[in-house]
């Protein structure tokens, strides 16, 4: 069980405000830094799947309907095989992403965005849009500091 949550056994039909109030009220802070990762580790891990490059490229596809894997490939400019392999199945086993295999010959196999999967297009919208608007800013920053190491090595020698 986990040490920063008490289980609380609420009643059936309990309405959806009373269980986040229960919620809320049996959460305990974390107190040291162990207890703060392991509290962070579950975020931690959906941020690192969503957030990858071929993650974003995948859900935006998929955005406008099911499409094959080849579809896919083509669509997603540099994509490997076998990263896209292993972006659909990790999409697929955290529930963002369905496959569905249509027996034929040969097999057909469709990828869909599941209503989760909808739902992340939205905050990635928000996330690209920020990025989009500040990119500049990031690459005045970015000449900074090259300026800032360059300056520093030269004066180093």
């Amino acid at each position: 069980m986990d040490d920063l949550v008490t289980h609380t056994e609420l009643p059936a039909g309990t309405a959806p405000d009373a269980v986040a109030a229960v919620f809320e009220a049996t959460r305990t802070e974390p107190h040291n830094f162990a207890e703060c990762q392991r509290a962070m580790l579950p975020v931690h891990e959906v941020l690192a799947q969503i957030s990858g490059k071929w993650t974003i490229l995948v859900v935006r596809a998929l955005s406008d309907g099911p499409k094959r894997f080849s579809e896919l490939k083509r669509q997603i400019d540099g994509v490997s095989q076998k990263m896209l392999t292993a972006t659909l199945r990790d999409l697929e086993k955290d529930g963002f992403v369905s496959r569905k295999v249509t027996p034929s010959i040969p097999p057909r196999v469709d990828y869909a965005l599941t209503e989760m999967g909808q739902e992340l297009q939205e905050p990635l919208k928000v996330i690209g849009n920020w990025a989009h608007a500040n990119r500049h800013r990031v690459e005045e920053a970015r000449e900074r500091f090259a300026e800032r190491e360059e300056e520093a090595k030269r004066l180093a020698w």
